[in-house]
């Protein structure tokens, strides 16, 4: 959707196989989802309608969806923080958030233990958009492995470009504090998740 030369370092999807096929691997990707969620065999607490509408709600029209829509919408025009956090929820944290509460579901965890895997989703997806934003404005196109300063040209509005670099930083520590808080009700048994907290925050590219 923003039309990028390159990811991880290599050609994107449309600049190699053509738009069309681009737009083909993306809807059977999705749809692959909802075919292995349709397969798994459902746990005590959770069934099975409930686990495909955590991830058709999560893809849907008011959260991925919804979160891209006013993302393109916002592109050249004045973006408050408030509007751009809407953004960063719907788009990169309901995905994140869905995939830890699926995990947790698939573990028959209880209400307690998913609320708090919920929270820590949220808060690590928010902390990953304030983070993918600050690098591409510090980092280079060479060592993140796409265009570098892309969001700048497209007059996206981003956190570094509303509330500065510097704040950027502390608002992505801020929220990976609250994710590691989070796991704090399972009293050192998420260690996995902690790490991948901490991956996050530090990642450069």
């Amino acid at each position: 959707m923003d039309d990028d030369d390159y990811r991880r370092g290599k050609l994107t999807n449309h600049k190699v196989f053509g738009e069309g096929i681009a737009v083909l691997a993306g809807d059977a990707l999705l749809t692959q989802a909802f075919e292995i969620a349709a397969k798994c065999r459902g746990w005590p607490r959770y069934s099975h309608p409930q686990i495909i509408l955590e991830l058709a709600e999560a893809a849907g029209s008011l959260q991925l969806i919804a979160g891209q829509v006013a993302d393109l919408e916002g592109e050249g025009k004045k973006t408050s923080a408030a509007q751009l956090r809407y953004i960063h929820e719907r788009k990169t944290s309901a995905l994140l958030r869905c995939s830890v509460r699926l995990g947790g579901m698939s573990a028959n965890c209880s209400a307690a233990q998913l609320k708090a895997l919920a929270d820590f989703g949220y808060h690590v997806g928010l902390a990953f958009q304030v983070i993918d934003d600050i690098l591409d404005v510090t980092q280079t196109t060479e060592k993140l492995g796409k265009t570098a300063g892309k969001d700048t040209k497209a007059q996206k509005a981003t956190y570094p470009s509303i509330v500065g670099l510097e704040q950027s930083r502390r608002v992505a520590e801020q929220l990976t504090r609250r994710a590691f808080t989070s796991l704090k009700f399972f009293k050192g048994k998420a260690a996995a998740l902690e790490a991948l907290a901490e991956f996050l925050l530090k990642r450069d590219r």
